[in-house]
């Protein structure tokens, strides 16, 4: 596969060899529209002439003749050691008082990579790195049905504001839904928030002060680290195995730091897959209890199991109202609804809702009747029972593909959700395969997005849910070649390792 320019972002169109001007001079208007047009700005380095001639097929000449008569106009410049860079714009240039790529905070810089809208591909790439389910899963048809009888439907009613808290009716309804699941709360106790992310959100505005830390398995949902760090948090991991969080690490972790609150995944966690064991559960609260360290339970994918159905939720069992239980449709349902939950004491409601009003101050009236709906009728059960099935065929496919394409990658067997994470053969990291993978087409989240202290160097996280089955075989197969070339890349500098890793752990 070619390799990808590096100029590919930039705004210099190639020379026409067959136009009329001298080619250096078509560069040179191309370079200048950039200027002019604020897509090259003051102070940005250009490409070194050998690059930017390798990357445009024209010679190494063309691209010294443009520079150089760039230099003359006064636009660019060069500098020993750095290159050539643009130092003055031509006459006519949009004006830009500000480089504003340059102005974000140093926190919105480091959370760009690991955005969830940050995923922008080729057409031709297989996107491992999605966590969205595939539209194909999404139960279109039984909603679509729904919005013909939709309480409310021919009224006002849902197209005006909803209460911060929540569609009463909706409220109710979803306390109703986590009863059959155990968990008992007065629809008082139930906020709805525009999906879990604003959840993740809302918890952290309301609930953490700058200086504060926040506890968190060692691998963790990447954009609730973002969250917590935006609202001042200090968040440390603790780490885990597949039985969940370490207890005794927990344990050490909360006397050492004294959190102001745990985030936790108990249930295929994201983004291990690993489910927290029924005796490491009950550990955890009684810590909990014991320091008084309130504990955000994050359970996205706990409707999604293969085989046996996962422990109880943590606020199914919690009696002492420490547990802030966080759920959502996005993952079980489609991810335009932005209808999820918390549940919390009745007492913690009031903070969490003057959190949410300056957040957004509603979830739309219309999703969330529509939300209610779906949960009131029989299409929810079908739903979850035809994605569980789905997802474990995907599953069972990726894991049959990494063994015959990826033999030296080492994972467990995840037993729900969307992900399988995977161990790279030592030493090769996430960061050496990731720009190898992107030239064979596929694509992944790299460990250290997920980890609040910067390990899973040599992890990967795959989500199967988001691909049908001939995509996970493609996908497989150039990740395979990826990771051949990269180790072959490291056997060529010393560093790869003499033993082969196990296939399955």
């Amino acid at each position: 596969m070619a390799r990808r320019r590096q100029t590919a972002d930039l705004p210099i169109t190639p020379p026409d060899p067959d136009g009329s001007e001298a080619l250096y001079l078509q560069l040179v208007r191309s370079i200048e529209d950039g200027i002019r047009t604020g897509r090259l700005r003051v102070g940005q380095r250009l490409p070194a002439e050998r690059t930017l001639a390798a990357d445009l097929r024209v010679s190494r000449t063309t691209v010294t003749g443009a520079y150089q008569e760039l230099e003359a106009r006064g636009l660019l410049r060069g500098h020993v050691g750095r290159g050539t860079v643009v130092v003055g714009a031509p006459p006519g240039a949009r004006p830009s008082t500000l480089p504003w790529s340059q102005r974000g905070s140093a926190l919105a810089l480091r959370a760009a990579p690991a955005s969830l809208g940050a995923l922008r591909h080729r057409p031709d790439v297989i996107a491992f790195d999605n966590g969205w389910p595939d539209p194909a899963l999404y139960p279109v048809e039984a909603l679509d049905r729904l919005l013909e009888r939709l309480p409310g439907r021919g009224t006002p009613e849902i197209y005006l504001s909803a209460p911060p808290p929540g569609d009463p009716y909706l409220r109710r309804v979803i306390a109703d839904w986590l009863a059959t699941r155990g968990i008992r709360t007065e629809p008082e106790g139930v906020l709805i928030t525009s999906g879990a992310q604003q959840g993740v959100n809302v918890l952290a505005r309301a609930l953490v002060a700058p200086g504060d830390v926040v506890l968190t398995e060692a691998s963790t949902f990447q954009c609730a680290l973002v969250a917590f760090r935006w609202a001042g948090a200090d968040v440390v991991g603790v780490p885990v195995d597949h039985d969940g969080v370490l207890p005794d690490a927990f344990e050490e972790a909360v006397e050492r730091y004294r959190p102001k609150l745990a985030y936790l995944i108990p249930t295929f966690h994201n983004p291990t897959g690993a489910v927290l064991s029924r005796e490491r559960r009950h550990r955890v609260l009684e810590l909990a209890a014991r320091s008084r360290v309130p504990v955000v339970e994050s359970d996205l994918y706990g409707e999604i199991f293969f085989e046996d159905t996962p422990p109880p939720t943590l606020k199914a069992q919690d009696h002492g109202g420490l547990v802030l239980y966080q759920g959502s449709f996005s993952k079980i349902a489609v991810p335009g609804l932005r209808v999820g939950w918390i549940v919390a004491p009745v007492e913690a409601m009031p903070t969490l809702t003057i959190a949410k009003e300056f957040v957004d101050l509603h979830t739309p009236a219309l999703t969330q009747r529509l939300a209610a709906a779906f949960v009131e009728s029989p299409q929810l059960e079908r739903h979850l029972a035809s994605l569980r099935a789905e997802c474990r065929l995907r599953r069972d496919q990726l894991v049959g593909c990494l063994r015959q394409h990826c033999p030296r990658l080492a994972f467990r067997l995840p037993s729900g959700g969307y992900y399988l994470w995977a161990q790279l053969p030592a030493p090769l990291t996430a960061a050496e395969l990731s720009p190898i993978a992107a030239e064979h087409g596929v694509a992944f989240r790299p460990g250290p997005q997920f980890s609040p202290g910067g390990g899973g160097q040599d992890h990967i996280r795959l989500c199967f849910a988001a691909l049908g089955p001939k995509a996970i075989t493609e996908g497989a197969r150039r990740l395979g070649q990826a990771l051949a070339e990269a180790e072959e890349k490291l056997g060529g500098t010393g560093r790869r390792a003499p033993a082969a890793a196990t296939s399955v752990v």
